[in-house]
């Protein structure tokens, strides 16, 4: 059972996950290394085996693309002083790119619904794969270092406390559809600790400020909504919004020049574009205080940007836009926040972007 977003609403999401049930394998979480070039299946707890694709977070779905390739990295990817990794949904796969002239220097295969991404100090990325319930952690040359495995719902983000080394991981849904939930792993191990709030129905990305406290974005009662984790509370509280209207939630990230928060909205306006607002935080209440359209390399306004991050200091976005047809999506630069047409591209090597992330050396 393929379940786009719209359809996911239409139905529910009680209906949905007793969908995703019907059509996935039983099994039970497992933890496992795999000391080779991309993901080894067998090595990673098959909480789920979807037999068709499900598409959770983007707002445009497409068929998988299938694609018979082995596991490949560039023997200089290692050099790169900074490499962009996007997850690729549409042919389960994450690719690495150069930074800033994205070419392309390895493709990662065998997982299974790669979603949201994030990095830690070390310069390793972290891969929401939602298909086996289970968040992987790569090298900056592609190796599989550790596993995560998520016992609960669906994991879609990522976030890395980069003082305390703590993993965050959102589930936009549990395993019965009764709600969303954010799971902390301390130092990215271990037993994590559960935040849930009646305030959001569903979860999507996660970030880290500067001081530990940490954000999401996803769907409540009402629509689009903000939470919050504060530094050392047990508790995930509501943050509301002042000065504008999100509509459907993307990738969150913190501009650390400013000090701000920033919010992707896939659906800016309601017009179907995306967009990135950045806002201040205090008291509960996000500000919005400016805003960043990103089109395509046309000039239009970009489509459906899932996940995009931001550059060191915040000179700059990166990310991947899905496009309604399958052979125009692209992985693109963005300056920001003036944002507008693409500084850099990459438009031939992949079919359904959805999460992204940096790798410093």
């Amino acid at each position: 059972m393929r379940i786009s977003k719209p359809a996911f609403y239409a139905f529910g999401v009680t209906a949905a996950a007793a969908l995703l049930a019907a059509c996935s394998g039983g099994g039970s979480p497992s933890s496992g290394m795999a000391p080779a070039t991309g993901v080894n299946s067998s090595s990673v707890g098959q909480v789920r085996s979807l037999k068709e694709h499900v598409t959770l977070t983007a707002r445009i779905s497409k068929p998988l693309h299938k694609r018979h390739i082995k596991s490949w990295v560039a023997k200089d990817a290692a050099a790169a002083p900074r490499l962009l990794f996007i997850s690729d949904d549409g042919t389960n796969q994450v690719n690495m790119y150069t930074m800033p002239g994205l070419v392309l220097k390895g493709e990662l295969t065998g997982f299974n619904e790669p979603q949201g991404m994030c990095s830690d100090a070390h310069g390793n990325i972290w891969v929401t794969d939602t298909g086996t319930a289970s968040v992987i952690q790569l090298s900056r040359t592609g190796t599989v270092l550790n596993t995560v495995s998520d016992g609960i719902g669906f994991p879609v983000g990522c976030a890395v406390n980069k003082k305390t080394g703590d993993l965050a991981v959102t589930n936009i849904f549990d395993d019965t559809g009764s709600g969303a939930s954010v799971l902390v792993y301390p130092n990215a191990t271990g037993t994590p600790e559960e935040f849930s709030s009646s305030s959001l129905t569903e979860i999507f990305f996660p970030t880290y400020d500067a001081s530990g406290n940490l954000f999401v974005d996803g769907f409540g009662p009402a629509g689009f909504a903000l939470g919050e984790v504060p530094a050392g509370s047990t508790t995930l509280t509501n943050v509301s919004i002042s000065g504008g209207t999100l509509f459907f939630p993307g990738g969150l990230n913190w501009d650390s020049a400013t000090s701000s928060l920033v919010i992707g909205d896939q659906e800016c306006g309601g017009a179907g574009a995306s967009c990135q607002y950045s806002a201040t935080v205090s008291g509960g209440v996000a500000t919005i205080t400016g805003s960043t359209s990103l089109d395509d390399k046309s000039g239009l306004p970009a489509g459906d940007i899932d996940q995009a991050v931001i550059g060191p200091r915040g000179r700059y976005f990166a990310g991947g836009i899905i496009s309604a047809d399958s052979n125009a999506s692209s992985v693109d630069r963005w300056a920001f926040p003036a944002g507008g047409v693409p500084t850099n591209f990459n438009d031939t090597t992949v079919v359904e972007p959805i999460g992204a992330a940096i790798s410093n050396k």
